[in-house]
């Protein structure tokens, strides 16, 4: 079977509720809840979030782990509870070098850079862990 990857974080949380609740799960959160206003979607950016949940709006939320993480770093008065690996959707970033970029050295510098141990170790410490290419088909 072939699965698109999620591409935002609405599709990883549904991704996420299929998983871990199926199809139900999923429909009470993202249309049931939604409707009966006791579930608040972030209308701008993954940072409301974490701004709810300090402002008393929300009493949990889902957002990147690597937001997380950066909230609690800050002092911010944020926990985070981690997903079980079975239940959770993981997301991929990825980076190239635009054809015929205005600044192509600076952009192969920004790449080799996000490749580098140290780029890696940074990475790691907000919750991110490097590309591991699948070995099934």
């Amino acid at each position: 079977m072939i699965m698109r990857r999620p591409r935002t974080l609405v599709e990883q949380i549904k991704t996420s509720l299929n998983k871990a609740g199926g199809d139900a799960l999923a429909k009470m959160v993202y249309e049931t809840k939604v409707q009966d206003g006791s579930t608040l979607l972030t209308t701008i950016h993954h940072r409301q979030t974490p701004l709810f949940l300090m402002q008393g709006i929300v009493h949990a939320g889902v957002t990147w782990q690597s937001e997380a993480v950066f909230q609690q770093q800050v002092g911010n008065p944020i926990e985070h509870v981690d997903i079980p690996a079975a239940d959770n959707t993981t997301g991929v970033y990825a980076g190239a070098k635009v054809k015929r970029a205005p600044h192509p050295q600076a952009a192969a510098a920004w790449l080799k850079f996000i490749r580098s141990a140290k780029s890696i170790s940074i990475f790691r410490s907000y919750g991110f862990k490097p590309y591991q290419e699948s070995t099934s088909k």
